[in-house]
């Protein structure tokens, strides 16, 4: 956000995180680092800066891990990880639109230090910014380019680097082999995500948006189903 607001001109911020139940560790890191920067920087630029945080974990279990068998049937792979990266940007999206919201802001990197993320190789993150464009929601990527994690530091201060009680995902790494490589081909995840992942997404978005509440699990299993059909026709 610090790099953001120092290219652009930014009038007003809501910080939105989520939790679900495969992160363990420190639950609040999300809100410490939230806090940090409002110290650091953020308290120059606006007067009051609301922190919104949710358990979106059964939303997580109904759309990430039960289809797992699923994704593995039509799709041929399977790793959580980018359909995860994507769920946690349109959950966000039905708060954006409650509060007029057109941006969300990311920390997403093409490189960490040389080291690729599967959910944030460069195409996978212009796929994001194209899905969430179609909910009228711009997905603003201010570190993409920033390679090294020395260049992030000197953005954040030591204090930032210092700071080892952090909120893990259990998932983590999951998708390399025994070489340390990314196995899987590129084109199913961005197919599986397009056609299976982002019009289910969509849709529970959709029903939160006009419901006000989640679905329950028939909802989910016809909703599934559907994209499914839908799906099996474009094969």
């Amino acid at each position: 956000m610090i790099q953001l607001f120092k290219e652009n001109e930014v009038k007003s911020l809501l910080g939105i995180s989520l939790y679900h139940r495969v992160l363990y560790g420190n639950k609040n890191e999300p809100w410490e680092n939230f806090d940090y920067l409002v110290k650091l920087y953020l308290s120059k630029k606006f007067d009051f800066m609301p922190f919104i945080y949710l358990d979106v974990g059964n939303l997580f279990e109904q759309l990430i891990l039960q289809n797992i068998a699923i994704v593995q049937k039509y799709f041929g792979y399977f790793t959580p990880c980018p359909a995860c990266h994507l769920f946690l940007h349109m959950m966000r999206i039905p708060i954006a639109n409650f509060y007029n919201i057109q941006k969300i802001i990311t920390g997403e990197r093409e490189s960490h230090n040389s080291v690729e993320k599967l959910n944030q190789i460069s195409e996978i993150l212009d796929l994001y910014k194209s899905l969430l464009k179609k909910h009228q929601i711009e997905l603003v990527q201010p570190l993409r380019k920033i390679k090294n994690d020395v260049n992030i530091y000197r953005i954040l201060g030591h204090q930032w680097r210092n700071n080892i009680n952090t909120l893990n995902c259990s998932f983590s790494k999951n998708y390399y082999d025994e070489n340390g490589k990314i196995p899987f081909e590129l084109e199913r995840i961005k197919y599986s995500i397009t056609n299976f992942y982002f019009p289910l997404f969509s849709s529970v978005i959709n029903f939160i948006s006009t419901q006000h509440k989640e679905p329950d699990e028939h909802w989910f299993r016809e909703k599934i189903l559907k994209v499914i059909d839908t799906l099996k026709d474009k094969m």
